[in-house]
């Protein structure tokens, strides 16, 4: 999986691929199979799972044990996917894991838009500071992990630029058939490759 291409393909949070990026390689570790339970001391977490099948039955026996796991690379809490219809499983498609985590962002991003839009270059490099912060300190209430808007602003000053593969894009090396995100065409390729039929006008 080419992270950064794959947040370029399936991402709903247009105006900042940054955050997406620093949450998915600094709290989670760029690891699509995550499971953290912030009800424990860290220090006390068993190793990751290496498949999809390990993290499924993890989070099971968590949320059996009437705990809330955060799952996956932005470490979706289960009522995020229950809102959007998709299984357990989901969470460790790193396509709709991500399309799932931003567009809660988006709603954050929302959320803690100036009610004006500030003047000159400094102005307009405090704002995004300020916005990002503000937008990581509500993600990180959501999911009700203690340090995360921290760690995640902690590696969004360590990043470094990267250059994405298309060729690794979700969209073309599916690792398992995925039937929602936004990678996925609305309608069937048939239909969206027809030409438009464009009405003759009447005449007088």
């Amino acid at each position: 999986m080419d992270l950064l291409t794959t947040i370029l393909v399936c991402s709903l949070y247009a105006s900042d691929d940054a955050v997406v990026r620093a949450i998915a390689e600094g709290p989670s570790g760029s690891n699509p199979y995550l499971i953290f339970n912030p009800a424990i001391d860290p220090r006390d977490t068993p190793p990751p799972p290496k498949s999809e099948k390990e993290a499924i039955s993890r989070a099971a026996d968590i949320a059996a044990q009437g705990g809330r796991p955060l799952l996956g690379l932005l470490e979706l809490p289960p009522s995020w996917l229950d809102a959007f219809g998709q299984p357990l499983a989901s969470a460790f498609d790193p396509c709709t894991n991500i399309a799932i985590g931003t567009a809660m962002l988006s709603e954050f991003d929302r959320e803690c838009a100036p009610k004006a839009l500030p003047h000159g270059d400094w102005a307009r490099r405090l704002e995004r500071t300020n916005r990002r912060a503000c937008v990581l300190h509500k993600y990180e209430a959501a999911i009700g992990s203690v340090d995360f808007a921290e760690a995640s602003e902690l590696e969004l000053s360590a990043q470094r630029p990267e250059r994405p593969s298309i060729e690794d894009a979700p969209i073309f090396a599916l690792p398992s058939p995925r039937t929602w995100g936004p990678d996925q065409l609305l309608v069937p390729m048939p239909i969206a490759m027809a030409p438009l039929a464009i009405p003759r006008a009447r005449m007088p």
